[in-house]
């Protein structure tokens, strides 16, 4: 009959009348390999694999028969491995001693697995069920005395029936719950502490939670907060200190004021862009602060919000030596412009340089190579124009003088002068006068942007 392995070591079970005069050397092979299911086994894995398998060698030396194993190696992400065979029931210490702070999952079969964190080790087994194997991790633990002289971690709830000594640090990231604790150290707690009574060196605390938390950043020294030792200020009246952010030297100014109570609190739900100022009264008041496009102004006894612009009125044209017009004010170049978004120039020029189209929009002037003409408004200067119309250039009505020689007269007609001899004769100059100038009438002028207040 031949050798099988099918223990949980895979040790060699040699057949009944098999390895006559050898046998020995098999026994003691196996006796290694149960010394080495007892020792402490190392296996890395390739670096940056997703999936990693450790078989358990039949009759042969082996890191994944280890009572304690190590696996090395570095990881991107997180990997897991199978251990096989998955007949296979036993027990481990395993340590995920990889690099690049990834997990690594324990697997055996299609069922439960079992996940280390890195720089973590679990006590883990294996059921051996076949195809369907799972892996679990030790979960209660009961002992009768637990002894830790480094650092311990919970990272759940921990319940402490009797007497529990922490020689180093007690790192909680759940519910610490004790009938009674003493601590002799110090405590160092990075979440809640929740406790229905508190008492210091013996003393009762009786500050609820709210009053307690009025000191949270408080940084002064004892000395300083000694100087409120005897202060007979009420809660509401400390309360006002609550959310200040002054340093000392900053609330130092206070000391010597006289102020009362109705004028600091004047101070009292300010708001972004509101001023304090003195009344008319001589008072201290509050000024909100004004709407967009307004400044402040006074009348000489107070002060109020005005609409900004100078003064300058809707409708007002100005020449602008840049290419564009400024805030508050649109190129005047005959455009038809929303009656909506300009409703004040509307309400100032209404249709009278053209109606947009009728309805929405209404036509700006279009000042664009004009002069500007003041109205003659009834002067008589220039009368018969509309407010608004246009002009064409023109001459102002002039005569001319032609002279002769001292033996021609001179005669005019209506479009032609002619001359008659002393002698007798008329004589028509053949000759004309020619034109001169360019195309316009016009003095030495600059080009600018003109623009109407909107």
């Amino acid at each position: 009959m031949a050798s099988t392995y099918g223990n949980d070591l895979r040790l060699e079970e040699i057949g009944d009348g098999e390895q006559s005069g050898t046998w020995g050397a098999t026994t003691n092979t196996n006796l290694e390999l149960i010394a080495e299911a007892l020792s402490f086994g190392t296996e890395a894995i390739t670096t940056n694999a997703d999936t990693h398998t450790t078989t358990i060698a039949d009759g042969a030396t082996d890191p994944g028969r280890s009572l304690y194993l190590k696996y090395t190696g570095t990881l991107d992400s997180t990997c897991t491995i199978t251990i096989a065979p998955n007949s296979i029931s036993k027990t481990w210490y395993i340590e995920n001693g990889t690099s690049g702070s990834q997990s690594i999952i324990i697997s055996q079969g299609s069922g439960a697995n079992v996940t280390i964190p890195t720089g973590q080790t679990k006590v883990v087994y294996s059921d051996g069920a076949g195809s369907g194997a799972a892996m679990a991790e030790i979960g209660t633990l009961g002992v009768t005395n637990l002894n830790v002289s480094g650092d311990i971690t919970v990272g759940d709830d921990l319940t402490v029936t009797d007497d529990m000594t922490v020689g180093g640090t007690l790192g909680v990231t759940g519910v610490l719950t004790g009938t009674s604790l003493d601590i002799s150290g110090n405590v160092d707690i990075d979440g809640t502490l929740e406790t229905d009574a508190l008492s210091i060196n013996g003393t009762a605390v009786t500050s609820t939670a709210a009053e307690l938390n009025i000191l949270d950043g408080v940084t002064a020294t004892t000395a300083e907060l000694n100087i409120m030792d005897g202060v007979t200020a009420t809660t509401a009246e400390l309360n006002i200190m609550d959310g200040v952010t002054s340093t000392t030297a900053e609330l130092n100014i206070l000391d010597g004021v006289t102020s009362t109570a109705t004028e600091l609190n004047q101070l009292d739900a300010i708001t972004r862009g509101s001023i304090l100022y003195g009344n008319a009264s001589g008072a201290t008041a509050r000024l909100a602060k004004g709407a967009a496009d307004t400044v402040l102004t006074s009348d000489g006894t107070d002060l109020s919000w005005a609409a900004a612009g100078g003064g300058v009125p809707a409708g007002s044209v100005i020449y602008h030596a840049a290419n564009s017009a400024p805030t508050g004010f649109i190129k005047a170049n005959g455009a038809a412009v929303s009656r909506s978004t300009y409703a004040a120039l509307f309400t100032a020029i209404g249709t009278t340089f053209g109606s947009g189209d009728g309805s929405s929009t209404f036509n700006v002037p279009d000042l664009r190579g004009e002069f500007p003409r003041g109205w003659d408004d009834s002067r008589g200067i220039d009368s018969g124009r509309s407010f608004g119309s246009a002009q064409a250039d023109e001459f102002k009505e002039h005569t001319h003088t032609a002279s002769a020689k001292s033996d021609y007269y001179t005669y005019y007609g209506s479009t032609y002068f002619y001359l008659v001899r002393s002698g007798g004769g008329t004589f028509y100059p053949s000759k004309t006068v020619a034109n001169t100038g360019g195309t316009e009438t016009r003095p030495r002028n600059i080009s600018l942007l003109a623009c109407i207040k909107h």
